[in-house]
């Protein structure tokens, strides 16, 4: 366990931190050490979902511009190209988004300092996957920005970074 006042290691059973003696409330920090261990793999696992619905895009873009199916006569000669085209962008914005959502649940499973950040801007973006990721959107919303959340992450990543000496 880590004191959210100074962010020194604690003993298990200690009421105190040795450092600062700040009261230190195990059921509260074990509470959001889960919260933040549970949001970092719903951030990956919704990453790798988002992402294998990426690639289905890219594919299915593609297979529609080669499908050897004649195209009604009153449909322009570059239409297939270009719905190629367009699910090529959304697929691969879908795939930036993965990416950068798995990113975050990487980082706050290892208490980096960018990834709290990196996590409330791709839980802005979730929110628009209803109902699965607004759901998680709104519990990132409450693990980050809560006043005991923001106090145990910024500790517990400032004694992570001492201890890396990154």
């Amino acid at each position: 366990m880590f004191c959210t006042q100074c962010g020194s290691e604690i003993e298990e059973h200690a009421r105190f931190c040795s450092k600062c003696g700040h009261v230190a409330t195990q059921k509260s920090l074990r509470d959001m050490e889960l919260h933040i261990n549970i949001l970092g793999w719903l951030l990956i696992g919704s990453g790798i979902l988002t992402g294998i619905l990426a690639l289905i895009i890219l594919f299915g873009g593609q297979v529609i511009r080669h499908l050897p199916i004649p195209w009604p006569p009153d449909v322009p000669v570059g239409m297939p190209h270009f719905i190629a085209w367009i699910t090529t962008m959304v697929g691969m914005g879908a795939m930036a988004l993965a990416a950068g959502v798995a990113a975050a649940g990487v980082g706050l499973l290892q208490y980096r300092t960018w990834a709290r950040v990196l996590a409330i801007i791709m839980a802005v973006f979730m929110l628009f996957h209803f109902p699965i990721g607004t759901a998680i959107a709104a519990y990132a919303f409450w693990v980050l920005f809560s006043q005991e959340g923001q106090e145990y992450y910024k500790a517990r990543s400032a004694s992570t970074m001492t201890m890396s000496g990154t």
